[in-house]
């Protein structure tokens, strides 16, 4: 079963809006951490001291599990795009051949006439063309291991081209299904290809 355009966009608009959610609930733990900060330095033995610590905490699970939501939806993206592309082609319908007409009577369809004698045909022989030896083209590029080719269709929604931008191994390993222990092999071998640049920092960025 073929997964259309459609769908693959509208999981894109539900990671990206869980993206957003994800930033505002950071940002409002952050905010919160401040009024906890400000609030316990300026009376430490308020009442409401405790119930702005929970809702602190609460603001942060929140955010943590918005977090993984975000890894979840990346993986559900990644393996809806993966059956798109194995989706097997039909195959072409073959030409069928008609059978041929019934002569007419008195009229011969063969070289073989009715009373069992040869007709005379003209034979042509035609020389065969010495076959021409193909010059040998360019090397094609030898396709991407499995590890690699799964790793760059990950990296593909996950970075830019235009700058570059840190790389949580583990949870790619985890969006990805490659065994932690082959990521440093599969990175490798797509910057070694050209489809992934590193700076000296070790951030990575997408290669046109």
């Amino acid at each position: 079963m073929s997964v259309n355009k459609e769908l693959l966009a509208t999981l894109q608009k539900a990671g990206a809006a869980v993206f957003d959610a994800d930033a505002q609930l950071k940002l409002a733990v952050t905010r919160y951490g401040e009024r906890v900060q400000a609030a316990v330095a300026s009376n430490p033995f308020h009442l409401g001291n405790d119930t702005l610590f929970e809702n602190w905490k609460l603001v942060a699970r929140l955010s943590q599990t918005v977090a993984a939501m975000e890894e979840d939806l990346k993986n559900v993206y990644q393996m809806a795009g993966a059956l798109s592309d194995v989706e097997p082609s039909l195959p072409e319908l073959m030409p069928t051949l008609s059978a041929p007409a019934p002569a007419a009577s008195g009229q011969a369809t063969s070289p073989l006439s009715v009373n069992g004698s040869l007709a005379a045909t003209d034979v042509k022989i035609k020389r065969k063309k010495r076959a021409s030896v193909a010059k040998p083209g360019p090397a094609l590029a030898s396709p991407l291991p499995a590890n690699a080719d799964r790793l760059l269709r990950h990296l593909r929604y996950v970075l830019k081209t235009k700058s570059f931008a840190p790389l949580k191994q583990a949870a790619v390993a985890k969006a990805t299904g490659i065994p932690l222990g082959s990521m440093t092999a599969a990175l490798k071998r797509l910057v070694a290809a050209g489809h992934v640049q590193t700076d000296a920092s070790g951030m990575f960025k997408l290669v046109k």
